[in-house]
């Protein structure tokens, strides 16, 4: 099913106006300009922003509201939960061992590729900047720290 872009930039947007208006009373942290909310408050912004593009964008098409794409079946919506899962699992385990950025890129990349039906230069350039943009995020900007693993002797 396909769900037209006027519809689904709506909900994000409304969905990012709630998660401003859900932040704004989160403790500031003491001597520092920003607080629990700054995180919460800017991806709500970006929700709102993004969203309102996206419902314009389905509001100049004028396409119906839903779209039936065809069947998906059980066993792909099955394989896809399993995957997310697997994922998880994946990401907790190894990380502490491989560190942030492998196994960020590896398991991007492959998530992408196969959602791609296999497009392995499109999967690892958004892997690649996918984990390049995270790791700034939280190691640069919010100043948390990213298990580094098999690299900290590399990076250090």
């Amino acid at each position: 099913m396909r769900i037209n872009d006027l519809l689904l930039g709506v909900v994000m947007a409304l969905l990012g106006a709630i998660t401003i208006w859900a932040s704004r009373d989160f403790p500031s942290l003491p001597r520092q300009p920003y607080g629990a909310g700054t995180f919460p408050t800017l991806i709500g912004a970006l929700l709102v922003v993004f969203g309102g593009i996206m419902a314009l964008r389905g509001w100049r098409r004028r396409g119906a509201l839903f779209a039936w794409q065809g069947e998906v079946g059980p066993k792909r919506v099955l394989f896809c939960i399993a995957m997310v899962i697997a994922a998880v699992v994946a990401y907790i385990e190894l990380t502490p061992i491989l560190g942030f950025p492998v196994v960020s890129l590896v398991l991007l990349t492959l998530m992408i590729d196969w959602l791609t039906s296999h497009r392995w230069v499109l999967a690892t350039s958004v892997a690649v900047i996918a984990t390049a943009l995270v790791w700034l995020a939280f190691a640069k900007l919010l100043h948390v720290p990213l298990a580094l693993g098999v690299l900290e002797k590399v990076v250090y």
